[in-house]
C-alpha cells in the first residue's frame, strides 16, 4: 500500500510538470506525421546496376519479354556521373582480391527501366543498363547500390555475377545462389519436402505500420531513460532525494514509483499511436506486456546512470553516447541486408524485432517471453544497483 501510496503522489507530481506531457505531445506529433505524411505504400528507392554481356538479339527479347508481362517498364535515359574511386574486389569462390583505380570522372548515358510489383503496379526499384562492367562497379561501389552482370553463352544458358557491398547477410547471398542455380520447379519441390516452422513475420507491414515499432522502442520506451534522470535531476535540485537521509522511507519504493510513472507515461503515449496506425493487428495483451518490462528495464538504467551525476548538464555526454548506441539497431531493421553479428548484442536489437512482431499480430511467443524474462531480470539488477547507489550518496 506504501508503494501504491508513493506513486499516486509521484503522479500527481509529475502530471504538474513538463516531462510528462514531452512523450505525449511527441506521440501525437508523430501520429500526425504519419497520417498525413507517410505514404502506405510509396514507390521504391532501391537501384540495381546491370551489365548484359550477351549478344544484342539476345538482351533486347529478354527486355521485351519482362516489358510485354508487366514486369518492368522504360522510362527516359539517365545521365550518371562516375567518380574517381580506387576500391578492391573479392571474388567468394576463388578468394582472390582485385584491386582497382579509376582516377578520372565521366559520366555515361544509361537506359533505364522501372521493376513494378504485379499487386499494386508501384515501383520496386529502378534499373540502369551500362555498357561495361567497370562501370556498374565503380556505381555500386560508389553508391551502395547492388551491381550485377548477367551472361550468356553459346548454348543460351544464363550465368549471374553479383557485386555486393560485404555486409549483406550470408542468406541473401544464399537466396541469389538458389535463384539462378535452381529452377523454379525443383525450388518448390525442395521446399515442400521441408518442416517449417514461422517465427518472423510473414506479412508485410506498409510504411506507416513500419514506422510503429522504432517508435515504440526508441520514443516510447527508450525515451524512458532519459525522462527518468530528469526527473532523478529536478528532484534534487528541490532536495527530495536528500530528504530520504532523514526519513524512514526506503529509497527502492521512491525509485521504483519513478519507473512506474515512466511506465504510465511509455503506455499512454505508445497508445496513442499505435491504436490508430495498427488497429486489430497486435496481440494488445502481449504487446502491454513487453512494453512495459522493456521500460522498467531501460528507466532502470537511467536511474543507475543518474546516480552517478549530480546534474543533468554533468551526465549529458554518457546519456547521449548511449542513447545513439542504442539506436543503431535501426539501421538492421530498416536495412534488411544489414545485419552483422555484433549488432545483435545491442538490447534494442531483440526490443524491435518482438515489437515487429507483436504489432503485426505474428509474433513468435517463446521469443517474446524469453526476452521479456532477460529484460525483467536486468532491470532489477539495475535497479538493484541504484538503489545501492543512491542509499550510499543520497546528497549527491
Amino acid at each position: 500500500m506504501k508503494l501504491l501510496s508513493s506513486y499516486l503522489k509521484e503522479m500527481k507530481i509529475a502530471s504538474r510538470g513538463f516531462y510528462f506531457y514531452i512523450e505525449i505531445f511527441v506521440a501525437i506529433i508523430l501520429l500526425l506525421v504519419i497520417l498525413v505524411g507517410v505514404d502506405p505504400n510509396p514507390d521504391s528507392k532501391m537501384v540495381e546496376y546491370i551489365y548484359y554481356d550477351m549478344p544484342e538479339e539476345v538482351y533486347e527479347f529478354i527486355i521485351d519479354k519482362d516489358i510485354k508481362e508487366g514486369k518492368i517498364r522504360q522510362i527516359d535515359d539517365t545521365e550518371l556521373e562516375l567518380k574517381p574511386v580506387e576500391f578492391e574486389v573479392s571474388n567468394k569462390e576463388s578468394g582472390e582480391i582485385i584491386s582497382y583505380t579509376y582516377e578520372e570522372k565521366k559520366t555515361v548515358l544509361s537506359k533505364t527501366y522501372q521493376k513494378l510489383n504485379p499487386d499494386t503496379g508501384k515501383v520496386k526499384s529502378t534499373i540502369y543498363i551500362l555498357d561495361n562492367e567497370e562501370d556498374i562497379q565503380r556505381l555500386s561501389v560508389t553508391t551502395g547500390d547492388i551491381a550485377a552482370t548477367i551472361t550468356a553463352n553459346e548454348e543460351g544458358e544464363f550465368s549471374y555475377r553479383y557485386f555486393l557491398q560485404g555486409y549483406e547477410k550470408e542468406r541473401f547471398s544464399n537466396i541469389l545462389y538458389i535463384l539462378h542455380t535452381y529452377s523454379p520447379d525443383e525450388v518448390d519441390a525442395q521446399r515442400d519436402l521441408q518442416v517449417v516452422r514461422e517465427i518472423g513475420v510473414t506479412e508485410r507491414m506498409n510504411n506507416q505500420e513500419a514506422v510503429v515499432p522504432v517508435f515504440v522502442t526508441f520514443a516510447g520506451a527508450l525515451m524512458g531513460f532519459f525522462i527518468i534522470m530528469s526527473y532523478i535531476y529536478l528532484d534534487k535540485d528541490e532536495g527530495v532525494i536528500s530528504a530520504f537521509a532523514v526519513t524512514p522511507s526506503a529509497v527502492w519504493k521512491y525509485l521504483l514509483s519513478k519507473t512506474f510513472v515512466i511506465i504510465t507515461t511509455v503506455v499512454i503515449s505508445s497508445s496513442i499511436i499505435v491504436i490508430p496506425i495498427m488497429r486489430l493487428k497486435p496481440n494488445y495483451l502481449l504487446f502491454y506486456m513487453f512494453l512495459m518490462i522493456i521500460t522498467y528495464a531501460f528507466a532502470a538504467l537511467g536511474l543507475l546512470v543518474a546516480s552517478f551525476f549530480d546534474s543533468i548538464s554533468k551526465a549529458f555526454g554518457v546519456l547521449y553516447l548511449t542513447m545513439i548506441a542504442l539506436m543503431l539497431p535501426a539501421f538492421s531493421y530498416y536495412i534488411s541486408s544489414f545485419d552483422p553479428l555484433w549488432l545483435r548484442f545491442f538490447p534494442t536489437y531483440p526490443v524491435l524485432q518482438g515489437f515487429k512482431g507483436i504489432l503485426v499480430g505474428q509474433a513468435d511467443l517463446a521469443y517474446v517471453l524469453t526476452y521479456s524474462l532477460v529484460f525483467l531480470v536486468a532491470g532489477t539488477l539495475l535497479l538493484a544497483l541504484a538503489n545501492i547507489r543512491f542509499k550510499k550518496s543520497l546528497s549527491v
